[in-house]
C-alpha cells in the first residue's frame, strides 16, 4: 500500500512539473523554489532511490516548517531513473528545460556519470548524495557530491583489514557489467598490491545473476581471509548464499553497497560478519545522530548512509541558498548556488564533517562497520573504526 501511494504522489507531482515547464513555465518569482531529485524509485536497486528521496523530504519538511528559504517554500520534484543511465540522462534533459534551482542527483555512481555533464553544460548545480566512484566531479564546475569517495574508503578499509584484523589472503569479485564495480575493484586491487597482500584469486560476475555457482568456482577450496565484492547488495546476497553452499571461507567485504539495511533482508544470518565502509553510521556516538535516528524512525525510513547523506545534501543546499538570498531559480541564482557550494567548509551534518575539495567532492573520514545480530534476533551494525 505504501509503494502504491508513493507512486501516485510521484506521478501527480511529476505531471504537475511537466505541465508547468512546457510552454507555461514556473515564474521566476513563484511562491516555490523548485529542487529536482532523481534516482531509482523502482527496479532492483529502488532502495537507494527511495531512501535518498526520503532523506531529502525530511530536510524539506523541516525547512518549510520554519518558514522556508528567504520567505519561499521549497517544492521537491522527484523523478524515477530506475538506476539506468539512459533514463538518468532523459531526466536531466527534462530538468534542464525547466526552472529548478538545483538538482539532488543520482545516488549511484553509474547513473550519475550518465547525467552529470549535461547539468554542467547548462549551468545547473547538481549534487549527488551517493556517487562514490573516482573522478565523478572532476573538471565540472556545477557538479558536486556529498558522499565519501571510494578513493578514500577503499584504501582505508584495506589498511584496517591488514593492520587491525591481521588478514592477508584476499579474493576479489567484480561485476563486469557495472562500471562502478570495475572502478571500485581496481581501487581495492591497487591498495592490496601496495600493501603486498596476497590476492589469491579474482572472479567475475555479470549483471544481476541469481546463480553464481560457475562464476565462483575459482574461490572453492582456496585459503582466503577476505572476499571483496565491489558491487551492490542484491548480488552480495547471491554471493553469500553461494559461499555458504560451497563452503567458501572468508569475510565478505565492500563499500556501502553492502550496507546492512540492504543486505540483511536478502541474506539474513549469512550477512552477519560482513564488513563495509561508508560515509555514515547510525551507531555513531553523538547526539546529532541519535536525534536523527528518531526522526528517521518516525518517518518510517531506515537510518542508513543513503537517507543521512541525502538529508545532509539538502540541508547544505538550503544553507547555501539562504546565505545567497536566493528567492528565484534564475540562471543568476543557479550561478550563486554553485559559487556557494564550492565554498562549503567544515559543514557539520549527521553523516560527519564535510568540506568540498577543489573538484566539488566531499572530504570525509570513513566509518567501518560490521553487521551483527542481537539477542532479540534483529540486525544492526557496530562501528569498528
Amino acid at each position: 500500500m505504501f509503494k502504491l501511494r508513493f507512486s501516485i504522489i510521484l506521478l501527480v507531482v511529476s505531471s504537475f512539473f511537466i505541465v508547468s515547464c512546457s510552454g507555461n513555465k514556473e515564474s521566476k518569482d513563484s511562491e516555490f523554489l523548485l529542487i529536482g531529485t532523481q534516482g531509482p524509485l523502482t527496479g532492483p536497486i529502488e532502495f537507494y532511490g527511495t531512501q535518498s528521496l526520503g532523506g531529502v523530504n525530511l530536510a524539506v519538511d523541516e525547512i518549510n516548517r520554519t518558514g522556508g528559504i528567504n520567505g519561499k517554500q521549497v517544492k521537491v520534484v522527484p523523478f524515477d531513473s530506475k538506476g539506468d543511465g539512459k533514463e538518468s540522462l532523459l531526466i536531466a534533459n527534462t530538468f534542464i528545460a525547466s526552472e529548478v534551482c538545483a538538482v539532488i542527483g543520482e545516488p549511484t555512481s553509474g547513473a550519475f556519470l550518465s547525467s552529470r555533464s549535461a547539468y554542467d553544460r547548462h549551468s545547473i548545480p547538481v549534487v549527488s548524495p551517493g556517487a562514490t566512484a573516482k573522478g565523478v566531479t572532476d573538471g565540472l564546475d556545477y557538479v558536486f557530491r556529498t558522499t565519501l569517495q571510494d578513493s578514500t574508503g577503499a584504501p582505508y578499509l584495506v589498511d584496517y583489514l591488514i593492520d587491525e584484523k591481521g588478514f592477508n589472503n584476499f579474493g576479489i569479485i567484480i561485476n563486469t557489467a557495472d562500471s562502478y564495480s570495475v572502478s571500485l575493484g581496481n581501487l581495492f586491487r591497487e591498495q592490496l598490491k601496495k600493501r603486498n597482500a596476497d590476492i589469491v584469486v579474482e572472479a567475475r560476475i555479470f549483471g544481476a545473476p541469481t546463480d553464481v555457482s560457475d562464476e565462483l568456482k575459482p574461490l572453492r577450496g582456496k585459503d582466503i581471509d577476505v572476499v571483496i565484492y565491489s558491487g551492490f547488495h542484491p548480488e552480495g546476497a547471491v554471493i553469500l548464499k553461494e559461499m555458504d553452499k560451497r563452503g567458501i571461507q572468508g569475510v565478505l567485504v565492500g563499500a556501502d553497497g553492502l550496507q546492512q539495511t540492504g543486505l540483511t533482508p536478502l541474506a539474513g544470518d549469512l550477512a552477519v560478519g560482513t564488513i563495509y565502509y561508508s560515509g555514515f553510521s547510525p551507531n555513531a556516538d553523538n547526539d546529532m545522530v541519535r536525534s536523527f535516528n528518531q526522526i528517521v524512525s518516525q518517518a518510517s525510513l531506515i537510518s542508513d548512509v543513503l537517507v543521512a547523506q541525502a538529508y545532509d545534501t539538502a540541508n547544505i543546499l538550503f544553507s547555501v541558498m539562504k546565505n545567497a538570498d536566493i528567492t528565484n531559480c534564475s540562471k543568476e541564482s543557479r550561478g550563486m548556488i554553485k559559487s556557494g557550494l564550492s565554498k562549503v567548509r567544515n559543514y557539520h551534518g549527521v553523516s560527519g564533517t564535510l568540506s568540498f575539495d577543489s573538484e566539488g567532492s566531499a572530504i570525509k573520514t570513513p566509518f567501518i562497520s560490521e553487521i551483527i545480530k542481537s539477542g532479540s534476533g534483529s540486525y544492526s551494525t557496530i562501528v569498528l573504526e
